[in-house]
This record gives structure tokens, sequence and C-alpha cells, in this order.
């Protein structure tokens, strides 16, 4: 009994201990006062000019054995020709993948792997970069490897291919996540969708880059004098100066001056601009306008703003819109001033669709307390304490040291210009944050985008008295329209001629239309880059619009059943089945249009007209094009015929894949003969000269037993 008192006592008075404690901690928190941080040691950059123009910055560190260098390159997106907006960015990727004078890019791979090393090189929009990180044992050879893969790179067509599937890869998917198009087309209309600042690749454009087009950009562009370089870690001076001269010195200039940065044109405007994205769970709102400059004189006063109006927990937007009013639970916003170009002012905030307009109208009335509402004091020390605080992390090693410097004396900038700015925003006050808002945000001028469900919104965007709405089209263009076919009574004659034979060669029209199922077994293997994954797949069709198809990929089933009007895939992310869309139907129709067995099996249905299209090439064989058009005078696919024995021996068309949509191309490599019908067991996909897909079929059943409840829905 004493014992259980006794421990009751002491467990009691430990719980009063901790509220005492802790009720001393957060009445004192805000009081504590900390000292002022230690000067930063900036370490001392050593710089040197080459004969050629290549400017050189040594900076040594002997903790480690390690070898780095950085390099900036005066090139950028910027410079693509208008029809050709991808152009620096695959060059860039292909001066590192596509090999050079002396080694494949494979090669290359295998060097660095040997010795722990990387190398990389890549363009944005306005500038480029390379680097390469070994240990210091092999510093001769980092250099070497740099100096080739900078000045003797081979674009090796291969690799340009892998490059421009990659960019098609990326096109596809760009419509995916709601946030990233708010950011993507917010640009557009900041800048201009023309703009150098804010344009993006297209099918089209990535089609058009030719190798020729990669030699000339780097022969232009890719010169000494356009090259800044850093040499970090450690090394001997002397020694690694020699190298440097046995690598570089020889450079000679290109003497081709690189054009300026194009001037921005903004149209100062109120308007609100709407994305439909009806899938969305979300609504994302951006609104603003043009920025600024880091040369501003109120530069600094702007970045105490930034923190007080919409740097996270305690900033105005985040406090009024996600804790008061329960609407977002990511909100923000920033006025962004860039070295080399205007910025731009934004607030950004996601919301459910009931929220949108009352979210938005919030979101503008922050905004205009920035010029309205003095800051107060603990605004004004979480404005500077965000900033201050985080200051020492611009130097937490010493490349981030080194490439900053190389950015300051590209744009002119002092060196201590980082040093001044931390000076600058100790000394802004709160009458300076005001004058800087009322100076540079526009409220009665700002562009409103919002990314949604239109239908589910709490208001219409109208409501928020800025105008009329706009909608913009995200559409993706497609790469290519198929050339016109032209239909006259001869290339119809012609063409007709051409399809009989096919449909003779293919095993007649009799035993074509004796088809009514079809069970295939075996794999696809699908190419992504220089790997490749077999896939087996079970598929089986009832025609002409009921099919089947199971892929095993790595374990998991992947099922895509269509049955009439009606159809269910399997996403591959989740496992989850998922009904087929109106979109899906619609896509679905396009395979079943062009169907090789509806195609030949119908060759005598008004339907389809097959029209002479000319001769040409599919892969390494010489065929006749015969292009099926249906009638509404859409062209369905283009057949290839051997133009020996005019069988049939390929197809091509319109279509979409993992790499992307484009022109799809299948070459019928191998046949065999099934109920009397020729039909292919070996397929390769290839788009834009890539391969894609490979199939090859072990299995083919013409007309078997297929169970009766093949094409229904399967349960979870």
């Amino acid at each position: 009994m004493k014992t259980t008192k006794l421990m009751s006592t002491i467990v009691l008075g430990a719980f009063l201990l901790t509220l005492m404690v802790a009720g001393a901690w957060a009445q004192d928190i805000d009081k504590l006062k900390f000292p002022r941080l230690n000067k930063l040691e900036i370490p001392k950059v050593d710089k040197v000019t080459l004969d050629n123009g290549m400017k050189l910055y040594f900076l040594e560190d002997k903790s480690l054995p390690l070898f780095n260098v950085r390099v900036r390159m005066n090139v950028g997106g910027y410079l693509d020709p208008f029809d050709k907006v991808g152009l620096a960015s695959i060059c860039g990727t292909t001066m590192r993948t596509g090999g050079t004078k002396k080694w494949t890019g494979d090669e290359i791979d295998e060097l660095l792997e040997g010795i722990g090393g990387s190398v990389e090189i890549g363009i944005d929009n306005i500038s480029g970069s390379a680097g390469i990180n070994v240990l210091s044992d092999y510093t001769d050879l980092a250099l070497e490897i740099l100096s080739e893969v900078l000045r003797h790179p081979v674009f090796d067509q291969d690799k340009i291919d892998l490059a421009k599937m990659q960019e098609r890869s990326a096109i596809s998917r760009r419509n995916d996540d709601p946030g990233g198009i708010a950011l993507r087309e917010w640009r557009k209309l900041v800048y201009g969708s023309d703009s150098p600042y804010a344009r993006h690749t297209e099918y089209a454009s990535i089609e058009a880059i030719t190798r020729d087009d990669l030699v000339g950009f780097h022969k232009r562009y890719v010169a000494p004098e356009n090259i800044q370089m850093a040499i970090i870690g450690d090394f001997d001076r002397k020694a690694v100066t020699e190298l440097i001269n046995k690598y570089f010195a020889d450079w000679q200039r290109s003497g081709v001056p690189v054009p300026p940065l194009p001037e921005v044109n903004y149209e100062w405007r109120s308007k609100v601009y709407y994305i439909e994205k009806p899938e969305a769970a979300q609504s994302y709102i951006r609104i603003g306008h043009l920025g600024g400059l880091v040369t501003d004189p109120d530069y600094t006063a702007k970045i105490v703003m930034n923190s007080i109006l919409g740097g996270g927990f305690g900033s105005r937007l985040t406090d009024a819109v996600r804790t008061k009013m329960g609407l977002a639970y990511s909100v923000g916003g920033r006025y962004i001033s860039n070295m080399a170009y205007p910025g731009y002012f934004f607030a950004v905030g996601s919301t459910g669709p009931e929220n949108t307009v009352k979210a938005a109208r919030e979101m503008i009335k922050q905004i205009r307390s920035m010029q309205t509402d003095l800051p107060t004091e603990e605004e004004m020390q979480k404005g500077k304490d965000g900033y201050l605080n985080s200051f020492v992390f611009n130097f937490d090693t010493r490349a981030e040291v080194v490439n900053r410097m190389m950015t300051y004396d590209f744009y002119g900038l002092p060196e201590d210009f980082l040093q001044k700015e931390k000076e600058g925003v100790e000394q802004v006050t709160p009458e300076a944050v005001l004058e800087a808002a009322r100076r540079n945000l526009h409220p009665d001028s700002m562009i409103v985008l919002v990314v949604g469900n239109g239908e589910a919104f709490d208001e219409p965007l109208e409501a928020l008295g800025l105008g009329p709405v706009d909608t913009i089209d995200i559409t993706i263009p497609p790469a290519e329209e198929e050339s016109e076919v032209v239909i006259s009574p001869e290339s119809l004659e012609r063409g007709k001629g051409l399809l009989d034979q096919a449909v003779t060669s293919a095993g007649g029209l009799e035993n074509l239309k004796k088809v009514v199922s079809i069970k295939r077994v075996g794999t696809m293997t699908i190419v992504m880059g220089p790997q490749e994954m077999p896939v087996s797949v079970t598929s089986i069709e009832v025609l002409p619009d009921k099919r089947r198809q199971e892929m095993n990929v790595m374990g998991r089933n992947i099922l895509s059943i269509r049955n009439g009007d009606v159809g269910w895939n399997t996403n591959p992310m989740t496992g989850e089945l998922t009904e087929f869309t109106t979109e899906d139907i619609a896509k679905d129709n396009k395979e079943i249009a062009r169907n090789l067995i509806n195609i030949l099996a119908n060759a005598d249905n008004p339907y389809y007209q097959a029209v002479y299209d000319g001769v040409g090439e599919l892969g390494d064989k010489a065929v006749e094009w015969l292009a099926i058009v249906g009638d509404d005078g859409e062209t369905i696919c283009h057949l290839a015929l051997d133009a020996s024995d005019h069988s049939l021996v390929g197809r091509k068309y319109w279509g979409e894949t993992m790499s992307g949509e484009g022109i799809l191309e299948e070459q019928m490599v191998e046949f065999s003969i099934f109920s009397g019908v020729r039909l292919p067991i070996k397929t390769v996909v290839t788009m834009g000269g890539q391969k894609i897909t490979q199939l090859d079929i072990k299995e083919c059943t013409i007309n078997g037993d297929i169970p009766a409840d093949t094409f229904d829905k399967p349960t979870q």
C-alpha cells in the first residue's frame, strides 16, 4: 500500500514538473536571444583566362581526395530556332551520351564506372552546365573525358533517336499533372507563348531536329570563349594547369558571337484564364504578373516582402487561406527577381473545387493587404529570420561558392553581392516593405489562372469581377499530319487492284471471312532506351469489337478488355480496374478500324477505300503504300505491300505509345499460316526510327473455343 502511494506521488510530481517546464518554455521561447553568427570566411578563388578566352576558377580543398570540375556554358534553349525547340537540350544530352572521337558513350560509362566517377552535361533555357567528379588519383583521365565530351562529340544517331524518344515521352505526359499544367501555362501568360522563357517542345519540333542541327549548334556556341570552368578539390595547381593546357589550350574560338537574351514585352492586364481538367480533385490557382531583377533598388525589401506575404507558416497567405479559413493545404507566393531577365510575381494555392473562387478572392485580398497594412514587428522578425537563418547554407559546399562566383562574373555582379544582399535584408524597415509592395505589386492588373473542374466550382470565375474568362486549350498538337491522300479514279483503281492482291496473298477472301475469333499467345518486348523488357502476352479477339489482352509485367497482370460499347483497363501503377472513358472508346475504335483481318476480310465493303499512295521503304524493304480510307474521308492507316509480289509486309498509322504519340511503323518480319490465313508472327514497331516494341507470336488459334465470360468485367 505504502509503495503504491509513493509511486502515485512520484508520478504526480513528475507530471506537475512537466507542466511547469512546458509553461515556462511556452512563455519564454519567443524571448530567447541568440548570439550573432560568426562572420563567414569565403574561400579565395583564383581566376585565370586562357588565350582562347576560356575562364578558369581554381579553389583547392585538401580535406578529401576528390577532384571536381564545374563548367558554365554561355548557351541555352533561347537560341533554338522557332521550329526546332528542344535543339539545345538534346544537344546537351547527346554530347554526353552520343560518344566522342575517342570513345563511344557506352565506353565513357564503363570508364567512369571503373573509377567511381561521373560526368554530366545539360543545357537549359539560358545556360549550359557540365561537370565531372572523380577521386583525385584520376585527375588526368577526368580532364581528358571532359575535354572529349565538350570539344569532340560525334552525336551518334542511335543516341539522338533515344533522346528524341525520351522527349516525346515527356510531351505525351505533360498534361497529367494539373500543377505542372498551371506552371507551364502561367509562364506562357506572363512571357508569351512564343517567348524563349515560356515555350516548350512539341512533337513536330522534336521530329524536325537532325544530327546536322546538333553538330552545327555545337560548333557555333560550345566554344572556349563561352566557357567558364571551375576546378575544385584536392589537386596540385601547377600539375592541373599543365593538364588543362594539354586538353583545352589549343581549342580554337568559334568567332560566332552569342546573341543576347531577348527582352520581355509584358502586357499588363487584369484577366482570368481557365483550363478544364475535369478529373482534377483540386483546383490549382495562380495569381500575379511580371516580376523584376536582382539589380532593382528595392530588391532586398522584396525578399522580406516575400516572406511576409507567402513564405510558409506565419505568412499572410498561409494564415488567412489555410489556417483561418481552412481552404487550402498548400498556399504561398513570391516575387521572383532574376539576374538575366525579369522574373514573375505569383501567389499559388490548391483547394477543393467547391472553394475555388472563395480561395482566389482571399488570395487577392491578402496581396492587396501588402500595400495597405504596415508589417508588424513580429512579421518583420519572421520575414528576416527566414532568410538570415538559412543564409549559411549558401556556403555549405565549395562547389556552391565557385558556381555562384561564375554566375556573378557572367552577369557583371560583384563578388560580394550575396553578402551585400544579406546586409540589405538586415536593414529593411517596415516602411520599406510597404513601399516595395506599393511599387511592385499590381493587384488591379493581375492574371488569374485556374486549372480544375469548372462544373464543381463554388461560383463562376466571372464572379471575381475581372471580366470575361478565357479558356486555354492544352491539347497536344500531333507531331505531323500524314500527307494528304490524293483520291482519284486512277488511285482508286490502282489501290483496289493492289488490295485484292494483298488479300490473295493473305489466304483469299473466303478464308478471311471465315475468321470469327483469334487467340494469340506470345512475348512482347518493350524497348526503353538500351534496355529491353520481355512481357508475356495473351490476346483473344472476337471480331469486330470484342477483345481481351492480358500481359504479365514483373509478376503483375495488366488487363485490357473491350466488350462492345464498354471496356476496362488495369491501371499499371495502382493495379485497380478502371472503366473505359469516352475518349478510351474512341481511341480503341480506331484500332478496331485498322485491324488487319477487318480490313482484308472487308475488301469488298465500300466502307474501306483502298487508295494507291506511291512507293517508299519500310525498314530496308522497298514497298508500295496503300492508304485505307474510311467512308468519312479520314485515313485509317497505310498498308505496306512488298514491291515485288504485293504481299502485306507492314502498316503505318498515327498512334500513342509509352514514348509518346507519333507515326508508328509496323514491320511484319515473319509469317505463318493458320487455318489457311497468312498472319504475322514477328512484328517490329518503330517510331521516328527508334524501335519501340517487338511482338513474337508462339501460338495462334483461329475460331477456337472462347469461354462465355471472357469479355465480362472481371471481379476485383
